[in-house]
């Protein structure tokens, strides 16, 4: 058996946690699930985590940035060489949130393909900060956002919200971005086929649906609700960060991929990100860039 090679109704079975060394070729597998609509093309997503520039020397907080810069440039410059059809951020764009402003408008408009950004704890704080949120806002246009590729719908969310909230404004916004996912969700049942992908900064869990809320996932409250009606939606993949490591396992008919850190390392590991890649019978395989 080719080891490169991962069965993906064996995780969904166990529901057991796979961790991938960086570097490893290639993860492949396949939803046992029907065939959706036949509008939907393959799809190729950059699937980067976690530029965090200032974070690979904290001691050196300076240099360490523009360290952590020139490397993400590097990965820049590989996503356009290989043209996927959008660039997926997932979350933690800086280190330090008041940071988010100062080379963000430029890199945005070096990409040749669209990009889709999830904001991180890192941007706008573990509790969301309204100055945080705002200044985030100022850059990229949004905190959450639903976008149609190739027949596939990919909603980029803002997994800072399911967090405890106090301010007023936030509260309200937290609202909103509840009721903007339900409805989102409720389309998606309707119209997609499964042709759905979800995407947020924090996954919703690490090993299994029913662990405890930690600072590696969202809370217990709530999540097992949320799940199902991703379930429902027809969800089948999960793109997240956060982790700081490559993961990949499952819950049922859901996929949840986190990639390694795009920009910086700690412990010699190859930097880069994953090339994410889905058919439309939901064949896939998530494939390591090096940069």
């Amino acid at each position: 058996m080719n080891r490169n090679l991962f069965s993906r109704r064996s995780f969904l079975q166990t529901g057991t946690a796979f961790v991938a060394a960086a570097g490893m070729p290639i993860v492949t597998g396949r939803a046992e699930t029907p065939m959706p609509a036949k509008s939907a093309e393959r799809l190729r997503i950059a699937h980067m985590c976690d530029p965090q520039f200032g974070f690979s020397s904290p001691s050196e907080p300076e240099k360490s940035y523009v360290k952590d810069l020139a490397i993400f440039e590097k990965a820049i410059a590989k996503v356009n060489e290989l043209k996927p059809d959008i660039a997926l951020i997932a979350g933690d764009m800086t280190h330090i949130a008041a940071d988010i402003t100062r080379d963000w408008p430029r890199l945005l408009k070096l990409f040749t393909v669209p990009v889709a950004v999830a904001p991180g704890n890192h941007d706008l704080g573990n509790t969301i900060v309204h100055e945080n949120l705002e200044r985030y806002l100022s850059v990229f246009g949004y905190d959450y956002k639903r976008f149609e590729v190739k027949g596939w719908r990919l909603l980029v969310g803002n997994s800072q919200y399911w967090q405890t909230v106090k301010d007023k404004e936030i509260v309200e916004r937290k609202e909103r971005y509840g009721a903007w996912v339900k409805d989102e969700l409720t389309a998606a049942a309707s119209s997609c086929g499964g042709h759905v992908i979800l995407a947020s900064h924090i996954p919703p869990f690490v090993s299994s649906v029913g662990e405890k809320g930690s600072y590696e996932n969202h809370p217990q409250n709530g999540r097992k609700e949320r799940i199902k009606s991703y379930l429902e939606a027809g969800v089948r993949f999960y793109l997240c960060g956060h982790l700081h490591k490559t993961l990949m396992r499952g819950w049922q008919n859901l996929t949840l991929l986190n990639a390694e850190v795009t920009s910086r390392s700690f412990d010699e590991r190859p930097l880069g990100f994953r090339l994410f890649e889905v058919s439309p019978d939901f064949t896939y395989s998530w494939n390591f860039i090096s940069c």
